[in-house]
């Protein structure tokens, strides 16, 4: 197989009123690496804390002039991130719980439903180029899987020893985001071709959200570049905000 090498960018968290120079910084890097192939915007890109009170089962008009600003961030993001930068790069957005609230919102809320109204269409996905991957799917690079975050039998995997967790719900190398955390591990259990290799890809964003404040969290903030040699198989580099800010390719 041809060698692929993978940008993951784990969740992003766009919202309006927030600092997208993040977004400069990762641009200056992606054109500074011209061998990256793909892209993989690994779900909750946007915030929409304006679909939050979904959640708590109270009333709230997605049309809002709240929502459009959030959309209205998450497009100017995108133009950041990709302006300038190689047409023969493959872009991947895999769709996370935070965009699912609009979803969920909509199934409720039928005469909001239709194709102006979804994610993709209000991102311009299609016109950028962008594939769109719905929640809870899968997309499959040089024998790596790509989700936002594996289910089990009822929910997401989450607690202490998340890798250990995907590992019981999957049998191929898988790539996930949703904790904010970086972890790593492998397996390789009788009969496999080869090591299922397991990561848990950390946050691209710079400020924290209100609820987490005073709490502790081991959040990893940066982008990981994998270089997909083998099927199913890969090296990483890790490369932290501080770096992206200093212009550390």
């Amino acid at each position: 197989m041809k060698t692929n090498k993978i940008l993951v960018i784990g969740d992003a968290h766009v919202t309006d009123g927030q600092s997208l120079r993040r977004f400069e910084w990762l641009n200056k890097f992606i054109k500074s690496r011209k061998s990256i192939s793909h892209i993989v915007i690994m779900g909750d890109f946007l915030t929409l804390a304006s679909l939050s009170s979904w959640d708590r089962d109270k009333r709230l008009f997605m049309e809002g002039r709240r929502f459009y600003k959030e959309i209205e961030a998450g497009n100017r993001a995108l133009d950041i991130l990709l302006a300038g930068i190689s047409r023969d790069i493959e872009i991947i957005f895999v769709e996370g719980n935070h965009e699912d609230r609009q979803s969920r919102y909509v199934a409720v809320h039928s005469e909001l439903a239709g194709e102006p109204n979804t994610i993709p269409a209000l991102l311009g996905l299609a016109s950028r180029k962008i594939k769109w991957i719905p929640y809870k799917d899968y997309v499959t690079i040089g024998g790596i899987s790509f989700t936002h975050i594996p289910f089990g039998k009822a929910k997401e995997i989450s607690g202490k020893d998340i890798c250990s967790k995907a590992e019981l719900v999957t049998t191929t190398s898988i790539v996930f985001a949703h904790t904010h955390e970086l972890h790593t591990s492998c397996v390789h259990k009788h009969g496999m071709k080869h090591l299922q290799q397991i990561l848990n890809a950390g946050c691209f964003f710079e400020q924290e959200e209100e609820y987490v404040k005073g709490k502790v969290t081991n959040y990893w903030k940066g982008v990981i570049l994998l270089d997909n040699y083998s099927y199913g198989r890969f090296d990483m580099e890790t490369v932290s905000m501080h770096r992206l800010e200093s212009g550390m390719h």
